[in-house]
């Protein structure tokens, strides 16, 4: 189990870091990335996940401030 912890620390480490960020960037940025990422969000944990960021995400996307008040206000109906 150690170990298990141990390596779970690096990866958040090296994921956190300006050259994990930048990996993560290439990777979502890519073709192959955003197919990963649409069929992750076909899956029940992966809807669950967009729900939980979505707040997250109304908070650093540029959108009209009725936007966003109306989807937080349809999301917090639908939960």
């Amino acid at each position: 189990m150690v170990p298990d912890i141990m390596i779970k620390g690096l990866v958040a480490s090296y994921l956190t870091s300006p050259q994990g960020m930048e990996m993560i960037h290439t990777y979502i940025s890519s073709s192959a990335g955003q197919a990963s990422i649409r069929e992750y969000l076909k899956t029940p944990r992966g809807k669950q996940i967009a729900l939980d960021i979505l707040p997250l995400l109304l908070d650093v996307i540029e959108l009209p401030d009725d936007v966003k008040d109306s989807v937080r206000e349809n999301l917090c109906k639908k939960n």
